[in-house]
């Protein structure tokens, strides 16, 4: 079977595990180099890598059996990462696992439930479940709460300010403080003034543990404090 993964990020690789223990022929695609660097290594060379862009996307298609979804995709995207024409190029009775679910990316996805799991498209079938480990529940709430635990002692022993400095991510990840919108993507896409964390934390004058940015979505749309 030939697989095609979609991102190299946490759930990407889960999924390129999980393929190449079955000794699936697998391609990555990424837009991070270092990313697809660092898979390569990570699995002895042993799986394809290559840039992901409209152009390898569709030169593969054809030859591909599944593909996985991966990638959190811009919402104000303009264009789809695979349209519907590339969808077409697909073998009838392949398959898309969209486990992403982010309107914009695959023109043919619409969501599905675990009751109704699979619908197909151009003759390909497509896999939409917005929440798949939902179908495992307890698992799943078990790890949700073993990973934001070290978030929530972290505020509690330090504060917000301090716990922000101290974890980028946390602090990319605060949407709103004392009433202010401090989420960059969503001022981008809704067009709402917003302030920085940093900034209404009191703390941009720190050096801060950093974090890359979610999507590329940005906004200049600042409030003045």
């Amino acid at each position: 079977m030939k697989a095609l993964v979609l991102g190299g990020g946490t759930v990407g690789r889960a999924c390129i595990s999980v393929l190449h223990a079955l000794g699936v022929w697998v391609t990555v695609m990424d837009v991070n180099i270092g990313t697809l660097r660092d898979i390569g290594k990570q699995f002895n060379e042993e799986v394809n890598t290559a840039i992901s862009n409209r152009y390898n996307i569709k030169k593969l298609l054809p030859e591909i059996d599944v593909v996985y979804n991966c990638v959190r995709w811009p919402k104000n995207a303009t264009e789809f990462m695979i349209d519907r024409e590339m969808v077409r190029s697909m073998e009838k009775g392949s398959v898309i696992v969209d486990i992403s679910n982010d309107v914009g990316a695959i023109e043919t996805f619409h969501e599905t439930t675990h009751a109704e799991p699979r619908y197909i498209e151009e003759g390909v079938v497509h896999y939409c479940v917005s929440n798949i480990p939902g179908a495992i529940s307890q698992s799943t709430s078990i790890a949700y709460a073993a990973s934001v635990l070290p978030h929530f002692r972290s505020i509690m022993t330090n504060g917000v300010a301090e716990a922000c400095a101290r974890d980028g991510f946390l602090r990319r990840s605060l949407t709103a403080y004392k009433g202010y919108l401090t989420h960059e993507e969503t001022s981008g896409i809704q067009g709402r003034p917003w302030v920085r964390p940093e900034d209404i934390l009191g703390i941009a004058d720190r050096n801060l543990d950093p974090a890359p940015p979610a999507t590329s979505t940005k906004s200049d749309n600042f409030i003045k404090l």
